[in-house]
């Protein structure tokens, strides 16, 4: 019986999060077909290629990635620069440079196979300004396996952008990463740390949006972060938050990927088909090159809320006493992943 197979299918995005969405597909077993994750923005940073090796395994085994290493990784403007990405080690090449708006990018890298990869050239557009969000706290009702009433508080953040006054409409693409404030409380405790954590909170989110079909160019209230509101609302949050200006062909392309992503059905369904990206094989019209290379402008900001900002109650972690709970990020808060007892100097007094 021929069995199901699994790849993982690489987007572009930023670091915390890297842009990476897990798709069933429906190819011939025992290939292994590489994958590219990359983004060039016009924000002066560390930029990152990365390129793997897809194993594709049954749905008995469990599939893992292999670095591409050994490649000489190059970005190239259409005024005839070219940006050499220096190898980090687990298929990462990064570079520090800065996008130009009006510029038009591609992409070409050569494997130790003497493998060329190359992707279609893509003019970098400039993003609007970023306004600030908004946020509705929902009581969701759920039946436990009892059937007895659960209650849970959802955070949802809309988002809002003014695009009057723009000579062209943009196609827009959002990422977005948490951060909360934890504070140590244990008995007996004393001068207890404060650490600071971040959290993934767009995980298989690919949020897109098509601005043309705007009347009056102003973006209200489009619903983006959909997560639980708990304790990480208790003294602080931030939302770390990036808007992307993106070609229509990067529109288009995440559009297939996030129907594949969300896809409903049954294991009896036929397998959806692989989205093609702008990535491709000069040298072998049929070899398939997973992912997309990104160009695009981007705006960011942080954005601070908490329970008070709300209105909306919440119960803290690791309040208290005698202490109801054992969570150990209460004795040490840098046990949480990601987590610094270092206060960022961006955050909100």
């Amino acid at each position: 019986m021929k069995a199901a197979k699994t790849v993982l299918f690489f987007l572009a995005g930023l670091l915390l999060s890297g842009c990476i969405d897990e798709v069933q597909l429906d190819i011939e077993g025992g290939k292994q077909l590489v994958a590219v994750d990359g983004l060039i923005t016009d924000s002066l940073q560390v930029h990152t290629i990365t390129l793997t090796y897809s194993n594709l395994l049954s749905v008995k085994g469990a599939g893992t990635d292999t670095y591409v290493t050994g490649a000489t990784v190059k970005v190239f403007d259409d005024a005839g620069n070219s940006y050499e990405f220096a190898e980090e080690g687990s298929g990462k090449y990064t570079k520090l440079m800065q996008g130009e708006v009006g510029r038009a990018y591609h992409l070409e890298a050569v494997l130790s196979s003497g493998k060329r990869i190359q992707s279609s050239s893509t003019v970098l557009t400039k993003a609007p300004p970023m306004s600030a969000p908004n946020y509705v706290v929902n009581e969701v009702q759920t039946i436990g396996n009892t059937g007895q009433n659960i209650y849970n508080k959802w955070l949802v953040l809309n988002l809002n952008t003014d695009l009057t006054g723009l000579p062209e409409r943009p196609y827009l693409r959002w990422r977005a990463t948490g951060e909360y404030e934890l504070a140590e409380d244990y008995p007996g405790i004393f001068n207890g740390k404060v650490c600071y954590a971040k959290n993934n909170i767009d995980f298989n989110v690919v949020k897109v949006y098509d601005t043309h079909k705007l009347e009056d160019g102003q973006l209200t209230n489009e619903p983006y972060i959909n997560m639980q509101y708990d304790y990480r609302f208790y003294i602080m949050y931030c939302f770390h938050l990036q808007q992307y200006s993106i070609s229509e062909a990067e529109y288009e392309y995440l559009k297939a990927v996030n129907d594949i992503v969300n896809i409903d059905g049954s294991l009896f369904d036929p397998p959806p088909g692989t989205v093609k990206g702008n990535l491709y094989n000069p040298d072998d019209a049929n070899d398939q090159i997973l992912g997309y290379f990104s160009v695009a402008g981007v705006t960011s900001g942080r954005y601070f809320v908490n329970s008070t900002d709300l209105r909306t109650s919440v119960v803290a972690l690791c309040a208290g006493w005698p202490p109801p709970n054992r969570h150990p990020e209460c004795y040490d808060c840098l046990v949480l992943p990601f987590s610094t007892n270092q206060r960022p100097a961006y955050w909100k007094p």
